[in-house]
């Protein structure tokens, strides 16, 4: 249970919040003199009981809720806001002030002790980030399940199984080009190797030189923030392009379709290809997955869906 007082005019309204065990703030006006409770709001927050905390914000007092989520609840140029928190799950939280941050937060996260600062009062959205394997060139979005169909595209860049061929290669090498001495300690540091798993966000990943391409579809659920499905193409086939159609000659009216454009052994100077795909997917279990329907050769490196059609350019496009 926590109080607020308005901020930023002259009115001395006061807000008597409270956090539920089903994961809602109850926000409601106290009558400064007779106590009486008026004009009551509920605001679902998330799927762990409430907890408040009385936190200076801008010179105005705030109160910041923490569930399965962290909001704040705070006047802002005389409007109230609650807003969504871009950070972690905090467990508590107090109003810190120093010489480097004059009016911040202390909080415990699992078994930290973060101190932030509060920035952006009054935006009106919330942003989290997930990481990709790939560059992402394009997405697309379904519109009855919401999910979001991107494909990712890198240059430079192994493929999972042209990487472990190439370890592959290179362990059988090392046993192969050592002499009949050291041949079992030459396999020793070959399985020794083949074993190795460093994390590429760390240590960076293979250079796979010029012309070399590695790119993937992925379904994901921005609701959810999770990955639905991945569906990866061969080494040096890249896709560049993606649309969501529906067709009249369907089988089944009404089907969701997802065309993806590639382009097979490209080079980027000079700017030639070998060829490419045009690859039409049918979404299935309510937009979380794709079925391959046919795989067409094409020359193309640009899509844009019509109605009931896909149009396609032959020129090169700028990525």
């Amino acid at each position: 249970m926590g109080q607020q007082e308005e901020g930023g005019t002259n009115s001395s309204t006061m807000f008597l919040n409270i956090g539920l065990s089903i994961g809602v703030l109850t926000r409601t006006v106290m009558d400064t003199v007779t106590g009486e409770l008026s004009d009551t709001r509920t605001r679902y927050l998330g799927t762990r009981a409430v907890k408040l905390f009385r936190i200076p914000v801008h010179g105005v007092d705030a109160v910041l809720a923490i569930s399965s989520r962290t909001w704040l609840s705070y006047f802002y140029q005389s409007r109230f806001h609650l807003s969504p928190l871009s950070y972690d799950t905090l467990e508590y939280a107090c109003g810190f002030s120093s010489e480097q941050c004059t009016q911040g937060v202390v909080a415990i996260s699992t078994n930290t002790l973060r101190i932030l600062a509060l920035e952006k009062l009054g935006a009106v959205f919330n942003q989290v980030t997930m990481p990709l394997k790939y560059t992402p060139r394009k997405f697309v979005i379904d519109e009855e399940s919401s999910n979001m169909i991107l494909i990712e595209t890198d240059h430079n860049t192994f493929t999972e199984n042209s990487k472990n061929q190439r370890k592959q290669q290179i362990a059988e090498e090392m046993v192969e080009t050592a002499d009949e001495e050291s041949k079992m300690e030459a396999a020793k540091l070959a399985e020794q190797f083949l074993s190795e798993d460093l994390p590429e966000e760390i240590f960076s990943s293979p250079k796979a030189g010029n012309g070399m391409w590695a790119s993937q579809i992925r379904i994901l659920s921005p609701i959810k923030q999770e990955t639905l499905e991945i569906i990866k193409f061969e080494q040096n086939e890249a896709a560049f392009s993606i649309c969501v159609c529906q067709f009249n000659n369907s089988p089944v009216p009404g089907l969701t379709y997802i065309v993806v454009g590639t382009s097979r052994d490209l080079s980027l100077a000079p700017r030639q290809c070998s060829g490419g795909f045009l690859y039409t997917y049918r979404l299935v279990d309510d937009g979380s997955h794709m079925e391959l329907v046919h795989k067409t050769l094409s020359m193309m490196s640009l899509l844009l869906c019509v109605p009931s059609r896909v149009v396609f350019w032959w020129e090169w496009v700028n990525f």
